[in-house]
């Protein structure tokens, strides 16, 4: 890899580490749960939908491991390891199995209808099956609980925010390629 390369790479995984930091902090708090709304499934999507499984996997660790050593980088500018492995840290998890899997999906063909299915039917689903187990772990195992607290108020804004990723992937990959 000739340093070049090395340094797109590199700067494309801290731009994506850096969105996904300040969109941290954009949140909707609901009354009905601990978990906020947010703009982290657009871009977790978006760096799925944009990098190599590799790079995208490298962005959430790192992304990640600032949030683990006390940086605010979680959402509503919290961090530390009682976020990331409190009930709502099943998200956090989630990320990084799910943009890797979009990534390796998402196909070399840049398909708006591609890139919905795979965030819709395979990264959202990963993403609220980690959150679901990880609340079941601090609920005492009530999958019922877990699910109406962590996943099902969520599902349609986190497809319409799939959709949204999809829309920028398309956009983005069109400039990169």
């Amino acid at each position: 890899m000739n340093t070049k390369l090395k340094t797109q790479t590199l700067t494309k995984i801290a731009l994506c580490v850096a969105i996904l930091c300040v969109t941290s902090f954009l949140i909707v708090p609901l009354p009905f749960t601990p978990i906020v709304i947010s703009l982290h499934t657009i871009v977790v999507n978006m760096i799925g939908l944009t990098l190599k499984p590799k790079e995208a996997g490298l962005t959430i660790l790192i992304y990640l491991l600032m949030g683990l050593i006390g940086l605010p980088v979680f959402s509503a500018g919290t961090g530390g390891p009682g976020k990331l492995f409190g009930p709502t840290g099943g998200f956090y998890f989630g990320f990084l199995f799910a943009v890797i899997a979009i990534s390796v999906l998402r196909g070399k063909k840049i398909s708006m209808k591609r890139y919905c299915f795979v965030s819709i039917l395979v990264g959202m689903p990963i993403q609220h099956l980690c959150a679901i187990i990880v609340m079941c772990m601090h609920n005492g195992g009530n999958l019922e609980a877990a699910f109406a607290t962590v996943s099902l108020p969520f599902i349609l804004g986190d497809i319409f925010k799939c959709v949204m990723a999809s829309i920028v992937g398309v956009a983005l990959n069109k400039v990169i390629k």
